[in-house]
């Protein structure tokens, strides 16, 4: 007897697991976003790093207090999530060393192409140099709106070209906090890089930083250099 209340459960348990995978059978995701976020001043996109240098947030609005849909952006200023349900969505870039940008309403269906204009806490334009043993960089801050105190800038040269200010090989670093605003914009700088092997190529990049709460850093464009 007992013997068969146990085939029985077993059974009935059976069919109970068949029926909740029948009715879980949910349709995938089936559209997607993808973009680029630009300074609103050059037109050129973001330079930040990866995976920390901003996130897209999307919010559906087909649902009240909906939870938020944040994924990260790539270095070069691009973003792209392949993984979201059809529908009216409220977008908008966050987390970037970039004031508040306008959030967009966007009706995804398919693969939809989005761009963000947002004004960088600092614009860095930089040239790099090869030299025997060496990089040369040189390089200028700008901004267009004023923020946190600028409190650092880095050269930064990396056997990878995933450089950024956690992934690199040899720095150059100067601590601004005590260097009014206004001299560090109307500074040139120039840094130099020793120590590196001739024939290998090398990327650089210039970083610097405000004061801003999440420590975020603007960035050069990457150069890529191989030495002499």
């Amino acid at each position: 007897m007992h013997y068969r209340n146990v085939l029985l459960a077993i059974s009935v348990l059976a069919a109970f697991a068949s029926c909740t995978k029948n009715t879980d059978n949910y349709n995938p995701p089936d559209a997607g976003i993808h973009g680029a976020v630009v300074d609103a001043i050059t037109g050129d996109s973001l330079q930040s790093e990866q995976p920390n240098g901003f996130r897209i947030r999307l919010i559906d609005e087909g649902y009240q207090d909906a939870t938020p849909i944040d994924f990260w952006g790539m270095a070069d200023g691009s973003f792209e999530n392949s993984k979201v349900f059809s529908g009216t969505y409220k977008v908008v870039p966050i987390e970037g060393a970039f004031f508040p940008a306008d959030t967009q309403e966007v009706a995804i269906k398919g693969m939809v192409e989005v761009q963000f204009k947002v004004t960088p806490f600092l614009t860095i334009t930089a040239s790099a140099a090869a030299e025997e043993g060496q990089i040369v960089t040189k390089y200028r801050i700008s901004r267009d709106s004023v923020g946190d105190k600028i409190t650092v800038c880095k050269s930064l040269v990396s056997t990878h070209p995933t450089i950024s200010n956690s992934i690199f090989d040899k720095a150059v670093t100067h601590d601004l906090t005590g260097t009014d605003d206004n001299e560090i914009l109307a500074t040139e700088f120039t840094d130099t890089l020793p120590g590196l092997e001739g024939g290998k190529t090398y990327y650089v990049r210039i970083a610097a930083a405000t004061n801003n709460a999440l420590n975020k850093y603007n960035y050069s464009r990457i150069i890529k250099i191989t030495l002499p």
